[in-house]
């Protein structure tokens, strides 16, 4: 008994409780000509924190009266849609010309059948095999364009050291040659026959 005493906080004779208040979805501004404006617009008007006031107030008196604390809350309107397609004043201004909404401008040709699109698909690779076997054929007509050059060449050449007319000359004479760059490029060795 006495543990339980002493547990208790004395409370003065002159303590008056005071009615509690819910600040929590007030705005922290004072109420006034401009509520809630930022810089990206406002965010609450003084008509809305008015019914907010008298919706707090319709629950504490439901609170009060014992009915049950369940608020229903109501579902977010939706935006209405203003129809600017048909003759007249869109919006109430008379400049303003009748517009068509955004879905309406769709491009028909974005979308199409999946046979169109197989079609286009084996279109391109046909094209694509007849690039390739076109590229290949040059590379082949290069090449073997390259190959009869070489050889032609190589015939021109051997013709060229057959009709060519030669002089023995000794070993000493080969030494000489040897020491001047130009003569070096005649001299060659041959079969003896």
């Amino acid at each position: 008994m006495a543990a339980a005493a002493a547990e208790e906080v004395p409370v003065p004779p002159q303590y008056q409780p005071q009615p509690l208040y819910d600040f929590r979805q007030f705005p922290d501004v004072t109420r006034g000509y401009k509520v809630g404006v930022t810089k990206w617009g406002k965010i609450g008007t003084k008509r809305k924190l008015e019914e907010y006031a008298e919706q707090v107030e319709r629950e504490q008196e439901a609170m009060q009266e014992g009915e049950a604390a369940a608020v229903a809350v109501d579902a977010p309107a939706k935006r209405v849609k203003h129809n600017t397609v048909g003759v007249g004043k869109a919006s109430g201004r008379a400049w303003k010309q009748p517009a068509q909404r955004a879905g309406s401008l769709k491009n028909p040709n974005l979308s199409s059948t999946w046979e169109k699109k197989m079609a286009i698909k084996a279109e391109e690779t046909a094209f694509k095999d007849r690039k390739r076997a076109a590229a290949a054929a040059h590379k082949e007509a290069a090449a073997e364009g390259r190959r009869k050059r070489e050889a032609a060449k190589q015939r021109k050449l051997e013709a060229q050291q057959r009709s060519a007319i030669v002089t023995r000359v000794t070993s000493a004479t080969a030494k000489r040659m040897m020491k001047n760059k130009k003569q070096r490029k005649l001299l060659r060795t041959a079969d003896v026959a």
